[in-house]
């Protein structure tokens, strides 16, 4: 006689035990399904009778693949993580790492490539949330009367009061408004204050040696505890979302009359004015010599103009555009080939922000149509035989923070205590 057949059987069984492991069996008053759990039957290899299966059990196990078949819920007020890369792949394009011959293959391919940007983090479950939308939610800020598109411009003074002089001390060749709001911002971030920025590389080793330091064992009787995530995507899919090419574009098309506004508002007096009017008349196509050290770089990147922009790409990468944004003001970063990404949301996280917008731009999505990225979900017992490659290749705590003295944190907290009082 055939046995039964149930749809997605393996893997109901598979979140079931998870949730059931991770003390979900106290939940379970209905005494029926308690007894329906102990029928079950498995045979040597783990793989469940269908015949086994009551109805009542199959029931409440599509219950739980269900909720891995929808986003974590999202609040303002609460950081949500992610239940298991079976939920985590609604959003990313992934694949599991599990053997050192798999990382070996990526590790040779990975650290050669060129012009995409990767993040390590340290736990696969965790969302993309930049470090301000953390202490944003956790310390409740939202409820505490901040407001915090004025936060963000306080972060920038309190920290350009600190630390204006450590900020400029790298930037030798370039010296291009070095006091902007972004430069300012990738300071702070590279020496542990919150802000709004995201970190990225463009090396694949850097990315892994973030995604190892500071790693723990599962915390969980659950799949997902037992990986870290390296995250990846071409370079060219934020061009449009790049904050040079919005300037460049907007300088390239912008009227005489709002061009003269904007010179206005950023000249300190007449003759500063009448010098800035001789070195942007007749522009029509982008010229660096024109913009090197006219204060636009400052003004466009002020916190009340690029809070208006859900996500940007800041990158100090092709110095040749004239465009720089002083972001190599720190060893870190330097040493570490940051960039970043800027998400203004204060609470949503990345992708989820970058769906919206693919939302928006579509109207509609169709499932497994989007994903944010690419991303490596690498098992945390390669820990000692990737950290042997990296440690071979100079890759080392050292190497990654050179200047591991500054600490910036000081500056969130000042920044609460300047807004309360004021």
């Amino acid at each position: 006689m055939a046995k039964r057949e149930i749809q997605n059987l393996d893997l109901k069984i598979k979140y079931t035990l998870e949730y059931i492991e991770d003390g979900g069996i106290e939940k379970i008053l209905d005494p029926l399904l308690l007894q329906s759990l102990q029928m079950a039957k498995f045979d040597g290899y783990g793989k469940a009778d269908p015949d086994s299966i009551t109805p009542n059990l199959n029931a409440f196990m599509m219950g739980v693949l269900l909720q891995h078949s929808k986003p974590p819920f999202y609040s303002p007020e609460h950081i949500s993580e992610y239940a298991s890369l079976l939920q985590k792949d609604l959003l990313f394009d992934q694949k599991k790492i599990d053997t050192e011959e798999e990382f070996d293959r990526i590790y040779d391919e990975y650290n050669k490539k060129e012009n995409i940007l990767f993040r390590g983090q340290r736990e696969a479950k965790w969302r993309l949330y930049n470090k301000m939308q953390r202490q944003w939610i956790l310390e409740k800020l939202y409820g505490q009367g901040f407001d915090y598109r004025l936060f963000l411009e306080t972060l920038v003074s309190v920290g350009l009061a600190e630390y204006a002089d450590k900020i400029k001390e790298l930037l030798e060749k370039h010296h291009i408004d070095t006091d902007n709001d972004i430069a300012v911002l990738g300071f702070l971030q590279h020496h542990a204050c919150p802000t709004p920025l995201l970190d990225w590389t463009f090396k694949f080793q850097n990315a892994l040696y973030f995604g190892i330091d500071g790693l723990t064992p599962r915390e969980k009787k659950i799949e997902i505890d037992d990986y870290f995530s390296i995250y990846y995507l071409e370079e060219a899919h934020f061009e449009e979302g790049s904050m040079r090419k919005i300037m460049t574009d907007s300088l390239d098309t912008i009227g005489k009359e709002i061009l003269e506004n904007m010179i206005k508002g950023i000249a300190k007096d007449k003759d500063t004015f009448g010098e800035m009017q001789d070195k942007f008349r007749g522009r029509k196509v982008f010229d660096k010599s024109k913009y090197e050290g006219s204060g636009m770089v400052k003004d466009l990147t002020k916190i009340e103009k690029i809070v208006t922009f859900p996500l940007l790409y800041f990158s100090d990468k092709d110095a040749e555009s004239g465009i720089i944004f002083s972001l190599n003001n720190s060893k870190n970063i330097l040493n570490q080939a940051g960039v970043f990404i800027w998400n203004a949301d204060p609470s949503k996280p990345l992708e989820v922000v970058g769906y919206d917008l693919y939302a928006s731009d579509k109207g509609s999505i169709q499932p497994g149509e989007y994903a944010f990225c690419k991303c490596f979900n690498i098992n945390k017992n390669l820990e000692n035989h990737i950290r042997k490659r990296l440690e071979a290749d100079g890759i080392t705590k050292e190497f990654i923070y050179p200047t591991s003295d500054i600490n910036t944190y000081p500056i969130f907290e000042k920044s609460k205590q300047t807004l309360i009082k004021s």
